[in-house]
Order: structure tokens, then sequence, then C-alpha cells
């Protein structure tokens, strides 16, 4: 089984690493703020693991990045880019702005010509993006059962 970092300490990185947990996987979820995972982790079992994004960076053989889109160059910055090079990295991010919905419309910081996922593989060149789980919710992310099966789960990169 595989060794995945999941970077973030926030609803969907926890579970997103609880679903690699319940396939198998051992997960090190990386955070700035490791005290905040303590009760994940006791609560998760023998393969759980907890570090700072640098850790699980490198300890990871594949990465999946769950933050706020606003800190997700931030983050790679604090994984030190030699800890994602040649690595899987699964972006579950999404470009979501601080400002308010403007009649119920989310609004983006990134535009037309370009995409938060773009500008992150320009940061770190040497890892291979791949977007993922970012067009559903969080419930829906792992063993989704729906009345006409389970969803399509739409992923792009660049790299085969």
């Amino acid at each position: 089984m595989a060794k995945i970092a999941v970077l973030g300490s926030g609803q969907v990185g926890q579970v997103l690493a609880d679903g690699f947990l319940k396939h198998g996987h051992e997960v090190m979820r990386g955070s700035r703020d490791v005290t905040k995972l303590a009760a994940w982790k006791e609560g998760a079992g023998p393969k759980a693991h907890v570090g700072t994004f640098a850790e699980a960076a490198q300890w990871g053989s594949s990465v999946v990045l769950a933050v706020k889109g606003g800190a997700a160059e931030a983050v790679l910055d604090q994984c030190g880019l030699a800890n994602l090079a040649g690595k899987t990295v699964m972006d579950a991010t999404n470009p979501i702005a601080d400002a308010p919905p403007t009649n119920g419309v989310l609004k983006f910081f990134t535009n037309l010509d370009e995409s938060l996922m773009e500008r992150l593989q320009k940061k770190a060149p040497d890892a291979h993006f791949v977007k993922v789980f970012s067009c559903v919710g969080n419930a829906f992310m792992v063993n989704p059962e729906l009345p006409g099966g389970p969803p399509t789960m739409f992923i792009c990169g660049n790299d085969k």
C-alpha cells in the first residue's frame, strides 16, 4: 500500500485521510500547526501519522493538497519544493476568493487566463499535479453512494 501525505488540517483533509486509511494506505497529515491534528491521530489508528507540511511532503510517496486555495502556494513553499519533486500531487483546492458570494455565486481569485493548478505547477515544476476531488463536496469524496450509482469524478493533469 502507498504512503500518502495529506496536507491540510481541515474537513476535506480529514475526509480524504480517513478514506485512504480505510482502504489500507498509510497516511501522514501535514499542518502548519501539528497540535491541531492530535485528536485525529489518536483516533485514526497505527497507520496514521502527523507532521509539518515539509515532513509530510518528504514522507509521502504521493501528496494530497487539501488546503484553502488562497493558502496553496504558501503551503508548497512550506513543503519545500524538493520534497515534492517527482511525486504525484493530488490537488483538491479551489480558488475561492475571500469575498462574499454575489447573488449566491462564489468569487474566484483566478481568472480565465490561468487556473490555480497552473500556478501551482509553475511553482513546483518537478511535481506531477493532477486536479481531483474539487468538484464534489467532501461527503461524496470517498465511496459515494447515490441512487444512480457512483458519480463521475473528473481529473486532469499534464503528466501521464
